[in-house]
């Protein structure tokens, strides 16, 4: 939970912002701004069904449209072009000679890997149809990712199929300009102009970003051998020193940490997400979200601190949340090491810090607490330091802060115990262990100065992503000769002499280094799309003398001399094979150390710091940090653009994010919700150090005051068609001799607004208050006991019976309505269920293959995993960002995040809840389609037939989750921003209608289907064969991954199996899962992993009061709170489970005194719903028929 700082941000609130009341006990549930502050705009959005601006077709003038129409018709002819038809599809046969074990209509896997920027890999598996990869996913075996996955390698396969994507290289001739050439004609360009830096390398630098594994260090060496003077540098835009720096001071060397989350019980998180963004990501994630699940009231969970400015996804987990500017995490780690150490036996660590003299530390020392005459951090050393969790518990520090606190932190892990427990070291190698920012410093000074006479940049984009203060681009175009390899157009390649289409890691052999040190290859799924592409080792092979590179000898050479092996060697052959089979190399993770601290060094690098004061209105604190595309490398892939901000839900841009008591003293509040208005935000002007740039201001509830998070990669000018002008380039604010956090920054709003798509407000369900539950570990135990000790939850023996008691309700659905409400059983005989409980004997869903899901809200961080993963496997299109404004978009999946909490500025918790169709068994969409295009099978599974659909949207206003979704365009056939067809349009009416790009202003939607740019071919390559792409006027929704349960169902029956055994298969959300938050599977199997958590105490049915029954359940979010600093609440007696009928004092208020009129001597007593009483006037009104006795 969130600690408050002082007063309230509710006190300083004006009266239209003001939150409907809260209890004590049952505190408000919102997702946005708009909803905190019940705007009437928003709570017509809430009561209608449809999105608002989903349905109208406006987006330009009339007069445009029947211009550009007259045009078109005159053009094409009006029989060739109607509004809505289904598209041809042609039939070709398959006529190739098909390879030996490629089996049409069954596709293939294959292990590889795939790099991260800044080091570590991920392990993959690559579905293939036919030769062609169509899915990534997480290999089960890899040591790092055990079957999850990252959104950016789920949407890889749009990369390599990006047709704006280099498809030759590019020579920029002096004389005649840019002319197309090939991979021969840059060999024979190259071995006479490398000639003249042989043996020697003055004049000549490499760019490249930073990598360190078997096979890059043997090409680097003979690069160096060939070139021993020339300059290598390796660069990354978004990266930062101060953790190696950290490392070097603690360790006498670079070091990253490997976290094992199975032995921590507690965790300080300072302004650090690990789960996300790093090096061991998906493993911290797996580790982390396996230590807060709970199935028994017996059950331990970590507890979890986290101190940062905005909420990150790991923060949304914490059981304390304290939001504090970056500048003043420094202190606080001070605070806390003068705690900590205080207790220890580390004398010199020790002193060092008892010498150091704080700033004003009131941002922290005021947090409340329950232990009166002790601060929060106190409470928190001595959680510490309690028997129990010495050697237990793990401290992780971020990049924003200083070199410094990282040491302090190693220390502190070291004094704890945790080194060598929870926490062991990797040593840092190579590129990975030099500055990320001082060599690219130092070689622009000698482009400038006229030194270097050529340069080789390698997957590396400086032109757009060097600090601004370098003027590199500038520096970069006065070299003669400027070589650059990437797979995507990039500024640099726009720039260079020669432009190399690089290979896609999908497409060419190479290797990586995971966290741990497992090596791993990289093998081809598919050959060059676009021949004879090479990737960066083959191109630094060429330049080193390599006639004719091969990446596949180039690994193969590197590992057998790293394993002191000859390649023609059977013994190499047989680890070859078997690294290529599991999709690593056995037994090849780094050797972990526990390395011993340098205490004086620590001690003097602290004695050297210097502790910021507070940030203010006028001095704000500026946090740099990238979003879904990372540093603009991904720009280009709009699956990764369209993907919501885990906190934001910002799509498509990338606005400044403040707090609201920000927004509010500088006069930056956007504009309220409009029905038919896109959102809009204010802009502003953002100065850092001597540099300014206009940005839309975006507000974030639980943010730390004065302070502005920036987003990086943004506003792409040479990326493709959908990274073009998207966005705004931030880098131009950074100097090279800045971090990741920059001081004394000023917003001043500049009188324009700027639209901005944020899904955080679109399909919004009522009952908000019971839809994400949470119970605190005290009071889970408690009731978790007491239902292991009764009757399991299943067939309501009581439909009267409310007082919340009933058996039949789980510990989770004690928080809801059920526990006011009779049960729900139906006045009619229903032949499939009874009431909540079990299916009736004989049944169809009594019987064969039964399908549902759970999802996890104690471990979910809201990293939209599950939304790629999902959008991939089932051929799920974009719409781009005008159309997300108005509530079109198309994921299958979504996650809502809920605020919780009665301040904007402060909320208690954030809790995300992933939700698609939840497969009802008494579906409300099936009753109202008047051709029954959606309808049941016998397995449970609420299924549509879409050549049936005709688009009526009743099912889709009948959905009480908002689960559906409608093609209301040709989205699935046209090209994302692509403009007009040149084949129909001629250029002229493509230039008059503002044609392309995210920038459009014209509607372009409004235009026949037919004159729309098509997909290329090579777009259509990423599709699954076995998905149904769906028209216009269609509508879609999540299917339960149909198509895998009948892809397992033939593959049982070849084995002869049965049934389909538990974990036979996984569906595309849940295989992807980086925390495993997500099981499927038959729920009659009582074995089953779904079976058995569908059955937990933690499992309830969202708006189960419905009796729509979902296959999809919910399991609710257990807190661990220290108790001498929260204490423990127990919701479920205050919300009116286990008490009687008068209510008790179980709600913790003082509304519960008798009526004053008894109605002759009978006492009544009626519980009311404060926010209903304020939202809903009818209920208000009915309050009246209740006289006396009524209560909150």
């Amino acid at each position: 939970m969130t600690h408050k700082q002082g007063s309230t941000a509710r006190d300083h609130q004006p009266a239209e912002m003001a939150l409907r009341a809260g209890t004590p006990t049952s505190p408000a549930v919102w997702r946005s701004v708009d909803e905190f502050a019940q705007t009437p705009a928003f709570r017509e959005i809430v009561e209608r069904e449809f999105p608002a601006g989903a349905s109208e077709l406006a987006g330009s003038s009339r007069r445009d449209f029947v211009k550009l129409m007259g045009a078109s018709l005159a053009l094409a002819g009006a029989a060739t072009i109607p509004g809505c038809r289904r598209p041809d599809h042609k039939i070709l046969t398959y006529s190739q000679i098909v390879p030996e074990n490629i089996i049409p209509g069954k596709p293939l896997f294959y292990a590889t890997s795939v790099p991260l920027p800044g080091g570590g890999a991920e392990g993959l598996l690559v579905e293939t149809h036919e030769g062609r990869p169509t899915k990534v996913e997480g290999n089960p075996l890899h040591p790092n990712n055990r079957g999850r996955c990252s959104p950016q390698a789920l949407a890889s396969p749009l990369t390599i199929y990006d047709p704006d994507r280099l498809k030759f290289p590019v020579y920029d001739n002096p004389a005649k300009g840019k002319v197309a050439a090939s991979w021969d004609d840059f060999a024979l360009w190259s071995t006479e102009h490398f000639a003249q830096y042989a043996g020697d390398g003055s004049g000549l630098a490499f760019l490249v970003e930073p990598r360190s594994t078997p096979a890059w260090e043997a090409t680097k060496a003979k690069v160096q051998k060939r070139y021993p003077n020339a300059r290598w540098v390796s660069y990354l835009p978004a990266g930062s020193d101060a953790a190696n720096e950290g490392s070097q001071i603690a360790f006498g060397q670079p070091m990253r940490e490997v976290f094992d989350f199975g032995k921590a019980r507690v965790v300080v998180a300072l302004d650090r997400d690990f789960t996300e963004g790093e090096a061991g990501a998906i493993a911290n994630a797996r580790g982390f979200g396996a230590s807060r699940r709970v199935w028994k009231s017996t059950d331990s969970m970590c507890r979890l601190y986290a101190v940062e400015p905005s909420y990150s996804g790991l923060g949304g987990l914490a059981d304390h949340h304290v939001r504090l500017a970056p500048s003043q995490i420094p202190a606080f780690t001070v605070a806390l090491a003068k705690a900590v150490l205080g207790s220890l036996n580390d004398a010199p660590l020790r002193a060092a810090v008892e010498a150091i003299t704080l700033p004003d530390t009131s941002a922290f020392d005021s947090l409340p607490t329950e232990t009166k005459g002790k601060s929060f951090v106190q409470l928190l050393a001595e959680d510490l330091l309690a028997a129990e969790h010495l050697g237990h518990s793990l401290i992780a520090v971020g990049k924003t802060q200083p070199a410094a606190i990282h040491a302090l932190v190693h220390a502190l892990n070291a004094a704890l115990g945790n080194t060598g427990s929870t926490v062991r070291y990797i040593e840092q190698t190579g590129d990975l262990a030099a500055p990320v920012m001082a060599g690219l410093r130092s070689l622009t000074s000698e482009m400038a100065s006229g030194s270097i006479k050529t340069i080789v940049c390698v997957n590396v984009n400086p032109v757009f992503d060097a600090p601004a203060d370098l003027g590199f681009a500038d520096a970069f175009a006065k070299v003669p000769a400027r070589v650059c390899l990437s797979v995507g157009k990039t500024e640099t390649s726009e720039a260079s002499t020669w432009a190399l289409n690089g290979a896609h890691w999908l497409e060419s052999w190479s290797d990586t280094v995971a966290n741990d040190g497992t090596i791993a290859p990289t093998q081809p799924m598919i050959a060059p799309l676009y021949e004879p592409a090479k990737n960066d080792i083959e191109l630094l092979a060429l330049l080193a003398g390599d006639e004719a590179p091969d990446g596949f000898a180039i690994v193969q050479q590197a590992w057998a001399k790293a394993l002191g092996m000859q390649v023609v060697d059977g013994g190499f052959g047989k680890v070859w094979k078997r690294a290529l089979r599991d999709g690593f190399l056995p037994d090849s993770g780094g050797t972990m150390s526990t390395p011993k601290v340098r205490t004086i060094e620590v001690s003097r690098a602290l004695g050297a710091m210097t502790f910021a004061e507070a940030p203010a209105q006028g001095a704000l604190d500026v946090v740099f940090t990238t979003g879904s595309i990372g540093d603009g490398r991904d720009a280009n892939n709009a699956w990764l653009q369209e993907m919501p901000h885990h906190m934001t839900k910002v799509v498509w841009d990338n606005p400044v994010v403040v707090s609201p008591a920000t927004a509010r003293a500088l006069d930056l509040e956007p504009d309220s919700y409009e029905k038919k208005r896109q959102p809009h935000a204010r802009m502003a002007t953002l100065r850092v150090g001597g540099r300014s740039m206009e940005l839309p201001v975006w507000i974030c509830p639980g943010m730390a005051d004065n302070v502005a998070v920036v987003t990086l990669g943004y506003g792409r000018t040479t990326a493709g068609v959908v990274g073009d002008g998207v966005g705004f380039n931030t880098y131009a604010l950074r100097a090279a001799d800045q971090g990741a956090l920059v001081r004394s920054g000023t917003l001043a709003r500049t009188g324009k607004s700027y639209p901005i798509s944020s899904t955080q407000n679109h399909w919004s369900l009522e009952g908000r208050y019971s839809l994400a539950r949470w119970l605190d570990k005290p009071a889970w135990e408690t009731h978790a006991a007491k239902a292991e000790a009764g009757p399991t939850h299943g067939r309501v023996e009581d439909p009267f019976d409310t007082s919340g008691d009933d058996g039949a309700l789980s510990v989770a659905e004690k928080l809801g309505e059920l526990t006011h409400t009779p049960a729900n059983l139906s006045l009619y005989e229903n032949p499939m269920n009874e009431g909540r409980g079990n299916p009736v004997a004989g049944s169809e869903y009594s019987k064969g293959l039964q399908w549902g899901m759970t999802i996890d809200m104690a471990s979910c961080t809201g990293c939209n995993a599950c939304t790629i993963a999902c959008q991939s496997e089932n051929n799920i299109p974009v719409v781009g960002k005008k159309e997300v404004a108005k509530g079109r978009e198309m994921q299958w999946i979504r996650i809502d995040r809920y605020f919780v909490g009665d301040s904007l500025d402060e909320p208690d918790r954030v809790i995300n809840q992933p939700l698609g169709c939840t497969q009802c068994e008494n579906a409300p969409c099936e009753t109202v389609c008047p051709v029954t295009a959606t309808v049941h099978d016998r397995e449970g599974l609420n299924v549509m037939a879409y050549n049936r659909c005709i688009g009526t949207r009743y099912c889709m206003n009948n959905c009480p989750y908002k689960a559906r979704r409608f093609n209301f365009f040709d989205w699935a056939q046209t090209k994302t921003n692509g403009g007009l067809d040149p084949s129909y349009v001629p250029e002229s009416i493509r230039n008059a209608t503002d044609n392309g790009g995210q920038g459009s202003t014209f509607n372009q939607n409004l235009i026949p289907p037919r004159l729309l740019a098509k997909l290329d071919e090579v777009q259509k390559m990423k599709q699954n064969p076995n998905v149904t792409v769906r028209g216009r006027g269609v509508m879609e929704k999540c299917t339960y991954c149909l198509q895998r349960i009948n892809s397992a169902r033939a593959g049982a029956k070849v084995q002869g199996l049965d049934t389909i055994p538990d974990g036979y298969f996984q569906v595309a959300c849940e295989q992807a899962c980086p925390t495993e938050s997500i099981v499927f599977g038959d729920i009659l199997k009582p074995d089953s992993r779904v079976s058995n958590t569908r059955t937990s105490q933690r499992s309830y049915m969202l708006l189960g009061f419905l009796n729509v029954r979902p296959r999809t359940s919910h399991l609710m979010r257990v807190t661990n709170p220290n108790p001498a600093i929260t204490a423990p609440v127990d919701t479920i007696a205050a919300h009116g489970g286990g008490h009687g009928g008068d209510h008790g004092d179980d709600h913790g208020d003082d509304t519960h005194s008798a009526p004053a009129d008894d109605h002759s001597g009978e006492t009544h007593s009626f519980r009311v719903d404060p926010r209903r009483r304020l939202d809903d006037d009818g209920y208000a009104l009915s309050l009246n028929v209740l006289g006396t006795g009524v209560h909150l």
